[in-house]
């Protein structure tokens, strides 16, 4: 797979305890240019801790209430199963810089010269490609494409089922020969 999984938890967290770090060094050295002289260690891991609840308490809302109001719904499921969380997913780009495609389907889309219009919001389940339709021929790596060219003689054979062609191969019908992708 070219796409790269999600940005993982630990690391959107260890983002958030930077930025709580920073705010109470940040604070410290405010307090001490207006002449008042205090630890910094109180100050810093209040901050580093504050920021930390306040993370937790958020995601464990989010994380009910998506369970209250979407806890039956299949997709959702399915989300919560492939490692999407919607509270991680939420959080915006200094802390969480995957793309949309990314958040939604778990794959990063590949590099290419071609960027896909923003109203195309399903993902190629092998490149991680953003495509048109949730079935789709991937206009990336080909994939969904049930049809492929005989080798031997040229003609156009269609798999019987769904992944023949990368599986176990198709017969062509005129020459005999195993055809994969």
């Amino acid at each position: 797979m070219s796409g790269q999984p999600r940005t993982p938890k630990t690391t959107i967290i260890a983002r958030i305890l930077a930025l709580g770090a920073s705010l109470g060094t940040t604070f410290f050295y405010l307090l001490a240019a207006l002449g008042v002289s205090i630890a910094i260690g109180p100050i810093w891991i209040g901050a580093v801790i504050g920021i930390g609840l306040f993370v937790f308490v958020m995601w464990a809302i989010i994380r009910f209430l998506g369970w209250v109001l979407a806890g039956d719904d299949p997709a959702y499921q399915q989300y919560i199963a492939e490692g999407g969380d919607p509270y991680f997913d939420g959080l915006p780009p200094p802390f969480n810089s995957d793309s949309w495609t990314q958040r939604v389907g778990g794959l990063s889309e590949p590099d290419t010269d071609f960027v896909p219009p923003e109203d195309w919001q399903y993902q190629c389940q092998r490149c991680g490609a953003r495509v048109e339709h949730e079935i789709d021929v991937c206009w990336n790596c080909g994939n969904g494409n049930d049809t492929q060219q005989c080798h031997g003689c040229g003609l156009l054979v269609r798999e019987p089922s769904f992944g023949d062609l990368e599986t176990t191969g198709v017969i062509c019908p005129q020459c005999n020969s195993v055809i994969r992708s």
